[in-house]
């Protein structure tokens, strides 16, 4: 009968790791560029980072409501054979759940400074106090992910997330890892201290609550109500425009909500010949000005 209750209050405890899960993640590693003597110790990166993201709780609480999809692709480019260390590519992107069951992408960004040391069936586990080359970086980009996911169910709800970001860069830079210097070179620099930075900046507090206007206002209400959700998100991106143009600074923080967004946003006015839309977009992402041309226009 004991093992019976053992067995009972194992099952028990699993199921309530599994309900602290965060992510649903895709993991896909790419060795294409790796001569076939380096593949060897990195063949079970994929399952090794899948099992990790699937396993491990990022908030130490129990999450509620559907898991948040993330994509992490590693694009291996270089490597040692005899220390084992490589050099990678990370490109992360996060999507929110709608109401509608359909999703929607928050962030997208490619890191490109990367390095680590890395061994066949590598153990992952994470700890908050404790820098590792490999996963620090990753759980960086989950907490940012957690952070957007609670920016766009409730004003700055993300704070202790980002917070969270902030302390693993801290972290970095305290181990000299590339990639996490504390020093801001330009306004908008595409590093992970700017990204924290402006995340955790009073002045982007306007900026983060425009996100969650945008989703909850917005995208949300697009699959039943197309036209009222296209008004609103017309008068949210006129918002956006006033923010910017306050900005003295560029910002890395618009340039990865857009970079996540420039589909949807086309999606959403393909075809209507608004102009007043097109020059707002072509403002607030003037990078991606000849896509937002060629869906607004219908060409």
């Amino acid at each position: 009968m004991s093992k019976i209750l053992w067995f009972i209050a194992l099952v028990i405890a699993v199921a309530r790791v599994c309900l602290a899960q965060e992510f649903q993640p895709r993991v896909v590693v790419d060795v294409s560029m790796l001569s076939p003597e380096l593949r060897q110790d990195v063949s079970t990166m994929q399952s090794d980072v899948l099992a990790y993201l699937q396993q491990q709780s990022f908030t130490g609480k129990e999450w509620q409501g559907p898991k948040i999809p993330i994509d992490v692709t590693i694009y291996l480019t270089g490597g040692n054979l005899a220390t084992r260390r490589y050099t990678a590519r990370l490109l992360y992107t996060s999507s929110i759940n709608l109401d509608s069951g359909r999703t929607s992408p928050i962030l997208r960004v490619l890191d490109q400074q990367w390095s680590f040391p890395y061994t066949l069936n590598q153990t992952l586990t994470f700890q908050s106090l404790r820098f590792d080359p490999f996963s620090t970086l990753i759980d960086f980009y989950n907490f940012i992910a957690l952070g957007l996911d609670a920016d766009s169910y409730e004003y700055l709800a993300g704070t202790p997330y980002y917070q969270r970001a902030q302390e693993l860069c801290i972290l970095g830079a305290a181990n000299n890892a590339p990639g996490y210097s504390q020093v801001v070179q330009e306004p908008g620099e595409l590093t992970r201290i700017s990204l924290v930075t402006e995340l955790l900046s009073p002045r982007f507090e306007t900026f983060r609550k425009l996100i969650f206007d945008y989703h909850y206002d917005g995208i949300n209400r697009f699959a039943w109500a197309p036209d009222s959700a296209r008004a609103t998100l017309e008068a949210i991106l006129a918002r956006m425009v006033t923010f910017k143009r306050q900005l003295t600074q560029a910002s890395y923080l618009m340039r990865l909500f857009f970079d996540a967004k420039m589909n949807e946003l086309c999606e959403v006015f393909r075809g209507t010949q608004n102009k007043r839309v097109l020059d707002m977009l072509r403002l607030l992402d003037p990078s991606n000005a000849s896509v937002y041309e060629a869906a607004i226009e219908g060409r």
